[in-house]
């Protein structure tokens, strides 16, 4: 087990392991720029979602999906960010254990985060709180069309939700036992 680190944003204490998924994309996030007020927000965000089912994830990958969005200016709260980085961290997990390269898998996320940020900037502020989740894996599965992927994203899609669901329940019993 790794070393636990923690990042203090306001006076919120945030743990994450050194060696775990969310240490090392924030290791990746830093590499790209982000400064340390952005990066203290995503971690906030990150600590109230449970990880579990993408700790094998690619951090480098989901780090320049996101990277694509804050360099074109896409307006994600923190919470869209850290949905959007599991949904991503859980893609490329199932596209790697399909046999993916690693490039395609890049393309496809960066895709992904594209239409998402274009799709959040297009609904209206009453449309703005509910779905996203949904909405994240709908543009999923249009990447997946569009990259020719059509083929496996029916298996993907379903693995991908299974792995969602599970980290949801992993969540939502983190979050009762807090209370």
């Amino acid at each position: 087990m790794g070393t636990i680190l923690m990042f203090g944003f306001g006076s919120a204490n945030i743990h994450a392991e050194e060696d775990g998924f969310l240490h090392r994309l924030q290791r990746e996030m830093k590499v790209l720029g982000w400064n340390n007020e952005e990066l203290g927000g995503f971690m906030y965000a990150a600590q109230e979602m449970s990880w579990n089912g993408v700790e094998n994830g690619d951090p480098e990958m989901v780090a320049l999906a996101l990277h694509y969005c804050r360099q074109n200016q896409v307006a994600f709260q923190a919470q869209d960010r850290v949905q959007l980085a599991f949904n991503l961290a859980a893609m490329g997990i199932e596209m790697e254990a399909l046999g993916f390269a690693r490039r395609n898998i890049t393309i496809t996320a960066i895709g992904v985060s594209r239409e998402v940020g274009e799709a959040l900037k297009a609904r209206t502020n009453a449309d703005n709180t509910t779905g996203k989740g949904d909405l994240i894996r709908d543009r999923i599965r249009d990447q997946l069309c569009t990259e020719g992927l059509q083929e496996n994203q029916e298996r993907i899609m379903e693995r991908l939700t299974n792995r969602v669901r599970e980290g949801e329940r992993s969540g939502n019993r983190r979050a009762a036992g807090a209370h």
